[in-house]
């Protein structure tokens, strides 16, 4: 019989590969990372708190906050939430999860995959499965297939960090109608600190307006200058769903395009979709069923909500066809306030993370 070094290889130690492996806890996984864990960031953080308290990581959260307020040129509008988001440290969050996977996490750079194996700049890796959560790259599945990632499929965003000024208000602050391109603007307060960034919709027509757009967010938001940023990252969105299995490997997060389209919100489907991958893998482990059976499991999972992100990639297009100011006007006028909060519950609770079989619970 063949031997492995790992039964299951994870390429990506951010939220997608880390949730997987935490669901996989006690079986032989290697996490691949040329980063330490937590340390390359390019998310806003902002998650559900229930997600939080799935995975016993309630206590990463910087500030919660209790409603949206979505601002326009014609003025603003809260809209309460169902349960209340967290903005986590991300650094610590990442560390969360890796105690609770309990899985080594070596730095090395993925580079691709061939005949069983994960290649790596350090050599190859042998394994039962891969799981590539390696970000919009899809570092794994591209390798297989490609053509896989397409730019003009992705979004772009920058983000910055800076002090919080006396008096900024409790909420996660979305910003519509400005003169960028096609997209939207936020603040989220995160204790004693405001994540402040944009979001572009068309990666290839407008990310060379991102360092604009932003400094009009900056303004609009009474945030002072970039110059004043104590952190800043960012980088492309995918925003359209890419197959969930590509040979023998099993792609997850934002490598498989599982960001919500109009919002570009891509924690809560990462954790969603990677432990429920984790937990399929631990059954075809254990001998509860067979690898092959895991993989059609996790293809009907992902498609099962296809429904709800074709719905938002429509309200997408429709939004961006739009002129900015029009397009924000729409959002806040064109449903009945009970319709609205009726379809924000919905989205809220539409990817809620399944209660881990193997309660990991270190750290």
């Amino acid at each position: 019989m063949r031997t492995f070094d790992a039964d299951i290889v994870v390429a990506g130690a951010s939220f997608a590969g880390l949730a997987a492996a935490r669901a996989l806890r006690g079986h032989d996984v290697v996490v691949l990372d040329p980063h330490p864990v937590g340390s390359f960031e390019t998310s806003a953080g902002g998650v559900p708190l229930a997600t939080l308290e799935a995975l016993d990581a309630a206590a990463t959260a910087s500030e919660l906050h209790p409603h949206v307020v979505v601002h326009t040129p014609r003025g603003e509008r809260v809209v309460p939430l169902p349960s209340p988001y967290a903005v986590i440290d991300y650094e610590v969050f990442c560390r969360r999860l890796a105690n609770q996977a309990d899985a080594p996490v070596l730095r090395r750079r993925a580079t691709g995959y061939q005949s069983g194996a994960v290649l790596t700049d350090q050599g190859p890796i042998t394994c039962r499965a891969a799981i590539d959560a390696s970000g919009h790259r899809a570092v794994l599945a591209s390798s297989l297939r490609p053509g896989y990632t397409r730019r003009g499929e992705m979004g772009a965003a920058v983000e910055v960090v800076r002090r919080r000024p006396r008096g900024f208000p409790v909420g996660l602050h979305f910003y519509l109608g400005g003169d960028w391109p096609p997209g939207y603007g936020w603040a989220f307060g995160a204790g004693d600190t405001v994540r402040a960034g944009v979001g572009l919709l068309y990666a290839t027509r407008h990310a060379g307006r991102l360092e604009e757009a932003l400094l009009a967010l900056l303004r609009v938001a009474r945030l002072g200058s970039g110059d004043e940023a104590l952190a800043r990252h960012g980088g492309l969105i995918p925003l359209r769903r890419r197959a969930a299995v590509v040979d023998d490997v099993f792609v997850v997060g934002d490598a498989a395009g599982q960001v919500l389209p109009g919002t570009a919100e891509g924690i809560r489907p990462a954790l969603h979709f990677a432990t429920r991958l984790g937990e399929l893998l631990a059954d075809a482990l254990d001998g509860r069923c067979r690898l092959g059976d895991a993989r059609l499991a996790y293809q009907g999972q992902v498609a099962a909500k296809a429904g709800g992100y074709r719905a938002l990639a429509i309200t997408q297009r429709v939004l961006t066809a739009l002129p900015p100011a029009a397009a924000a006007d729409t959002v806040t006028t064109i449903s009945p306030w009970r319709l609205t909060a009726a379809l924000v519950d919905r989205y809220v609770r539409a990817f809620s993370i399944p209660s881990a079989r193997t309660n990991p619970s270190t750290g």
